[in-house]
């Protein structure tokens, strides 16, 4: 090869580098644009929350959904913990029960779980979570449960399958698969008067899940405008390198078959009773809650898990099981 044809080379070269590069920049420099239109806060601290140790690769991300219709007295009627399991390539969602009555380490009392974000915030929420769970959630998603019904509405809408009494809450016809806007969804999520709290939860994952079927069907453009719309209406204290590192590993995911489970795992048969704390109730005390925190953990990090409840676990059931007179 000619000296001429070597520098022609070296040149085209050098230009589709450049153009690679000026490719690349330019897709973070969106991605980034894009991601900063979340909520951010720096009021959360995650040195000052127990944290148990796993020897695990999974990652734990808390989302947690506040009704505001509760103005400043705003409650975590949703609350999740999405875990990322990268020895297996799986996603795994748990489902804490907001009435369980926990230890709430800001407060220094006993009080339902769902509380803790009325109290003290999301500081509050996930110290009450790692403490009495031996989880170690430092990271976070909230959103606002009126944001469910603009997101459902930005997709154009989402397909659920209801039983015959969803459907008649609804104002619908019998049982079946109905396509439901941002509204209809919203009140689906909310139903709990036909059943139970636990079955509440239930739809709530059903929710989650026609939301990730929705957005499977949508194409790059309509993607990127879809999260241009909905990222205002979320809070995290995640950042933009930390996103785009877990939308990189997910693309690995088998995202069509998403791992459920729900604490306590058994609904109201995992109750002994409930009480009523500060005038609030029901505030529900667990049969077995070591056994609750231990189940919880073989489904978060494989049953080859071999964590046993901690000392402090054991100490927080045997506390709550002295509140309600055994």
């Amino acid at each position: 090869m000619s000296i001429k044809a070597k520098k022609r080379l070296v040149i085209a070269l050098s230009i589709i580098l450049v153009l690679i590069i000026g490719v690349f920049a330019g897709i973070n420099l969106y991605a980034d644009s894009l991601l900063n239109r979340m909520g951010r806060t720096d009021s959360f601290n995650k040195d000052e929350v127990y944290s148990y140790e796993s020897n695990r690769n999974v990652d734990n991300i808390a989302l947690l959904g506040i009704d505001a219709d509760e103005g400043s007295g705003a409650r975590t009627d949703v609350m999740k913990i999405i875990s990322l399991d990268f020895d297996n390539d799986v996603i795994k969602i748990s489902s804490l029960q907001r009435d369980n009555i926990v230890y709430q380490p800001l407060m220094d009392r006993y009080e339902k779980l769902n509380h803790a974000y009325w109290r003290s915030g999301v500081q509050g929420t996930l110290s009450a979570i790692n403490y009495n769970f031996d989880l170690d959630v430092t990271q976070y998603v909230l959103f606002n449960f009126d944001s469910v019904e603009e997101i459902v509405d930005i997709l154009g809408g989402v397909d659920i399958q209801l039983t015959a009494a969803e459907a008649g809450y609804l104002g619908l016809g019998g049982a079946g698969t109905y396509h439901l806007n941002g509204s209809q969804t919203l009140n689906y999520s909310r139903i709990r008067s036909v059943d139970s709290d636990y079955e509440r939860m239930s739809r709530q994952n059903n929710v989650i899940d026609a939301l990730i079927s929705s957005l499977k069907n949508q194409s790059l453009f309509d993607l990127l405008n879809i999260v241009d719309d909905v990222l205002p209406y979320i809070e995290t204290n995640l950042s933009n390198g930390a996103i785009k590192n877990y939308v990189t590993q997910l693309l690995g995911f088998d995202l069509s078959h998403i791992e459920q489970y729900q604490f306590p795992k058994d609904g109201y048969a995992s109750q002994l009773t409930s009480l009523t704390l500060y005038g609030y109730s029901p505030q529900y005390v667990l049969k077995d809650f070591s056994g609750e925190v231990e189940s919880l953990h073989h489904f978060i990090y494989g049953e080859e898990s071999d964590y046993t409840a901690s000392e402090r676990v054991l100490k927080v059931e045997k506390d709550i099981l002295a509140l309600a007179g055994y």
